[in-house]
């Protein structure tokens, strides 16, 4: 029994010690685990800088918790820095750093701050190492701080091991979320690097942004005034302001205190940087139910705007939806086949995934560089859709001016033969009462002038031959009926030369009609000259009358509808590259058409 007794009291103690030990243990593990939870652990061999996430909080004011070796027992623990007080007052922070690996030889390690609130103290292991603004309890006393500032760490002080930093700060001129904003550790020249890199990126997007947008100011002031690209205008400029902005911040001391306008202004700024941009889509890519569209839009961005003003983070879902709208929109434009729809899509994916670089197999180095270049795709798609669209409408436009040029050369056409055969059927009337035998000459004469034109009325462009054929033509006819004879002569022409059908017939009966009185002959000439780039052809006459009409005023000189019908019919054929002109010198009138890379045979 005693010695039952003193195995089960053995067993007992064994239990004891082990419940003890589990206990202890457990205790230890804990204060363990706490107090490694609470260490931040940076390697000196990285490649970046490190954010320091871990602190203990304390409100008040005492410049012994500067200490390392302060009691931290009664401080408030917070995890990656969320937490704090954003009441008005002074406040500590204190963050456990124990560094790992080599030191770079070269280079120095500096703490990173920003969005600190108001001013702050920062110190490293009880060292002042630097200062933003002036500390202060009363809002009269503090000096509001930069926003961002590096702040380099002695090297002797940066020996492997154990450290702390502690920071002392005053938030009277500002109120956010968490005002110890953002702590990182890192040597002093990658600070820099990432300062330069993130700044080349935003100076190159903001360039393009600014390029695009002037872009599109331009095509609207250039005639179009398309409200549409005045919209996508004020995307990029907003772009261009937040790119500006982010610039300056990393090159200036910008105080902490307009935060306070800052933020608002860059959240609500982006919903209407996004409004611009879903708004651009619905007006320039015709949806349909436009206004149906632009209240929805609206609403929510009214609904967004209300869940950001107490949530920051929900600002980000306007910045998300908006362009997922957008995108939704240019999908339905690409449905119904709309110009410019699929080059706008398109761009508009690679900008989204471009916010996500983790999703290409590239390093954080490279980060940026995704950034730069779905940013400037984005801006090439959209102005490349834009190009597209507009190039469709000078088309469009261009072929209602070519409908309008062939309408108004019908018209002529209808009011030039009636008008020439008035005339010349009052000649048969007059030849048949004088000479029965000359009126039935004219007749068939005329009848053959009516075959040729009505073999070439219809179309554009006949070759040269044809034209001159029917002119000598019409002249045999107006020497019957004028009782005289007239010559046409030809010089350096080329008979394959394609020409818009009678108008050098049209000048020749102004010609006649104009130069030169009853029963009197004369000569025409008809000269042409070609180069590589031009042809250029001249009718000229010397009519008597001429010297009667040079003697009158030139705004007697009027065009009719002869010239009328040559300048449309010129225009149809050869749409902007020609030119007609015409002088009365010495009393001769010559009329001068130049027609542009005209080749021979040309359609």
């Amino acid at each position: 029994m005693n010695a039952s007794h003193s195995r089960i009291d053995l067993y007992r103690c064994l239990i004891y010690l082990a419940i003890a030990w589990a206990t202890l243990g457990s205790d230890a593990s804990l204060a363990g685990s706490a107090d490694t939870t609470a260490t931040n652990i940076h390697s000196l061999s990285w490649e970046h800088s490190s954010p320091v996430r871990l602190w203990y909080h304390r409100i008040g004011d005492d410049p012994t918790w500067a200490n390392p070796q302060q009691d931290l027992s009664d401080w408030e623990y917070l995890a990656d820095r969320r937490g704090g007080s954003q009441s008005p007052g002074i406040q500590w922070y204190r963050a456990a750093i124990r560094l790992e690996g080599t030191q770079d030889e070269f280079d120095i390690l500096a703490i990173s701050i920003g969005g600190l609130a108001s001013a702050f103290e920062l110190y490293w292991d009880g060292n002042l190492i630097g200062t933003g603004g002036s500390v202060a309890s009363s809002v009269e006393d503090e000096i509001s701080g930069p926003i961002r500032s590096v702040l380099r760490i002695k090297r002797e002080w940066t020996n492997p091991g154990s450290h702390t930093i502690a920071i002392r700060l005053s938030n009277f001129h500002t109120s956010i979320e968490h005002p110890l904003g953002s702590v990182a550790l890192g040597y002093h020249y990658k600070f820099f690097y990432e300062h330069s890199y993130k700044s080349s990126h935003r100076v190159f997007v903001g360039g393009a942004s600014l390029i695009a947008g002037l872009f599109c100011i331009a095509m609207f002031f250039a005639g179009s005034r398309h409200r549409s690209y005045l919209l996508f205008a004020l995307y990029c400029l907003f772009s261009l302001f937040f790119d500006l902005f982010t610039i300056l911040n990393l090159y200036s001391e910008i105080s902490v205190q307009h935060i306070r306008w800052i933020v608002p202004l860059f959240r609500y700024g982006q919903i209407v940087s996004l409004l611009s941009l879903v708004a651009f889509v619905i007006f320039t890519y015709d949806i349909g139910h436009k206004a149906l569209v632009a209240a929805f839009a609206g609403l929510f961005s009214l609904i967004s705007v209300w869940l950001s003003v107490d949530i920051p983070s929900q600002s980000a879902l306007s910045s998300e939806l908006l362009p997922v709208l957008a995108g939704v929109l240019l999908l339905y434009a690409i449905y119904k086949k709309t110009t410019g729809s699929f080059a706008a899509f398109v761009g508009l994916a690679i900008w989204r995934i471009g916010k996500y670089p983790d999703l290409f197999p590239v390093g954080i180095d490279y980060h940026p560089l995704v950034y730069i270049t779905s940013d400037i795709v984005f801006l090439f798609c959209i102005v490349l859709s834009i190009s597209r669209r507009i190039h469709a409408e000078n088309m469009q436009l261009q072929a209602m001016k070519l409908r309008s040029s062939r309408l108004e050369v019908d018209l002529l056409k209808k009011n030039i033969q009636p008008h020439f055969i008035l005339n010349t059927l009052q000649s048969i009337t007059s030849w048949i009462k004088k000479k029965p035998d000359n009126a039935y000459l004219l007749i068939e004469a005329l009848a053959e002038e009516f075959r040729m034109i009505n073999r070439i009325a219809d179309k554009n462009l006949i070759p040269l031959h044809q034209e001159i054929k029917l002119c000598r033509t019409h002249l045999e006819i107006m020497g019957f009926r004028m009782g005289s004879t007239y010559e046409l002569i030809t010089d350096g022409l080329h008979e394959d030369d394609q020409v818009p059908p009678m108008i050098f017939h049209t000048l020749i009966e102004n010609t006649l009609t104009h130069s030169f009185k009853t029963q009197e002959s004369g000569t025409i000439r008809l000269s042409g000259e070609r180069s590589d780039q031009q042809t250029v052809y001249r009718l000229s006459n010397n009519g008597s009358r001429l010297a009667e009409i040079s003697r009158k005023s030139d705004d007697v000189v009027q065009e009719g509808m002869g010239l009328k019908y040559i300048r449309a019919r010129l225009e149809e054929s050869f749409a902007g590259k020609w030119a007609l002109d015409y002088t009365l010198d010495n009393e001769q009138w010559e009329v001068t058409i130049v027609i542009e890379q005209q080749l021979p045979g040309a359609p």
